[in-house]
C-alpha cells in the first residue's frame, strides 16, 4: 500500500516503474528450534490459500514471487511460497511428515499488504490457521523492514520486495512461538475446514483494521 503521504523527496526518481528482486526463502535455525520446543511430531501441511486481492504494488511495480511462472496468479503463488516455507521450517525441526501425518494444518490467508512511507517500510501478513483436530488460531502479523539510510522510494521498495523471505520466515516464527499453537499441532484428522471462502474477515468482526494490524515485531 503506496500511501498518498509520500514526501516529495521520496517520490524523487519513480516515474519509471523498475524490477525488484525477492529471494527464495531459505530456513534458519531460529524458526527450527522454535519447532523443536513443540515437540510436535507427523505435521503435515496440507493447503495455504490466498483468500484476497494481494496488495505487492509499490511505486508502480507489482513484486514478484519467486516460482510464480508455475502459478496461475499472483495469489497461488504466494500461497504456494508460504506453504514451501513452513514445510521446511517444519521438516527442520523434524515435525514434519507429509506422507504418514497424525495431524494437519491448513493456512487460509484474508490479505498480503506492504506498507511504503518515509519512516515505514512493512509487511502485513493477516491469517487463520486450522487443524485437522478441529483446533484453530489468527494471526495478525507485522514485519518491518529497516528504513535507516533510506535514499528514495525505489530503495524503499528494493528493500521491501528483498524482505519477502523474511517477512514470510518472521510469520511463521510468530505462528510457532504463540502458546495456541501448541493445541493445532496436537493428533487429530477429524476435521477438515472449509478454504473456500471468499474471505475471513468476519472472523475479526469488533476489531477496525488498525487494530487488527496493531501487533508489530522489533527487527531481528
Amino acid at each position: 500500500m503506496l500511501l498518498s503521504s509520500l514526501s516529495a523527496v521520496l517520490l524523487s526518481g519513480c516515474s519509471t516503474p523498475e524490477p525488484y528482486v525477492t529471494y527464495a526463502y531459505e530456513p534458519n535455525a531460529q524458526n527450527a528450534r522454535s519447532v523443536k520446543r513443540l515437540q510436535a511430531e507427523d505435521v503435515a501441511v496440507a493447503e495455504v490459500r490466498v483468500a484476497k486481492a494481494m496488495d505487492l504494488d509499490c511505486a508502480g511495480t507489482i513484486f514478484p514471487i519467486p516460482g510464480e511462472e508455475k502459478y496461475k496468479n499472483l495469489n497461488d503463488a504466494f500461497a504456494a511460497y508460504w506453504k514451501n516455507a513452513f514445510m521446511a521450517d517444519l521438516k527442520n525441526g523434524s515435525a514434519l511428515n507429509q506422507d504418514k501425518p497424525k495431524v494437519k494444518i491448513y493456512n487460509l490467508i484474508d490479505s498480503v499488504k506492504i506498507q511504503a512511507e518515509p519512516t515505514m517500510l512493512a509487511w502485513r501478513i493477516n491469517m487463520e490457521l486450522f487443524s485437522s483436530n478441529g483446533s484453530s488460531m489468527k494471526a495478525a502479523v507485522v514485519y518491518n523492514v529497516p528504513t535507516d539510510s533510506l535514499k528514495n522510494m525505489q530503495d524503499g521498495c528494493r528493500r521491501l520486495a528483498a524482505g519477502l523471505d523474511k517477512a514470510v520466515r518472521w510469520s511463521i516464527l510468530e505462528i510457532t512461538s504463540d502458546p495456541r499453537f501448541q493445541n493445532l499441532v496436537q493428533p487429530g484428522l477429524d476435521f477438515v475446514p472449509s478454504m473456500k471462502a471468499a474471505s475471513i474477515q468476519s472472523v475479526f468482526l469488533g476489531e477496525d483494521e488498525e487494530e487488527r494490524w496493531s501487533k508489530s515485531n522489533k527487527i531481528k
